[in-house]
């Protein structure tokens, strides 16, 4: 193959050309750093966020037991508009009454005399 001045000069200008749309078609290589204030709000609003969601979520099951306890008031008015006789047992409480006095030994084992 004969390098003559055309072939070269075309070569070379092809090249240069090359180059020139690489470094126009590169990515940008943005270098930027922010300053700590910037970091230091971002950390403060998300903080602030996180304290929000929190209060919320405070708040919904605060009202979800007073839902349920405004339900049960409900039921318990409903249930003496309507004349019935509803007996609630507590579970925490013994099972002697505090107006009865405590059942004798040979009472509550059968030895009655």
């Amino acid at each position: 193959m004969e390098l003559n001045a055309l072939t070269l000069g075309s070569l070379i200008l092809a090249f240069v050309g090359g180059s020139f749309a690489g470094w126009l078609l590169r990515r940008p290589k943005t270098i930027a750093m922010a300053p700590p204030d910037v970091e230091r709000e971002k950390t403060l609003a998300e903080a602030r966020h996180q304290g929000l969601l929190d209060d919320i979520e405070q708040h919904l099951s605060n009202t979800q037991q007073a839902l349920i306890e405004l339900a049960d008031h409900q039921s318990v008015l409903a249930t003496e508009l309507r004349g019935e006789l509803r007996l609630e047992v507590k579970k925490d409480m013994d099972d002697t009454d505090p107006l009865k006095p405590p059942r004798d030994y040979a009472d509550s084992r059968g030895q009655l005399l």
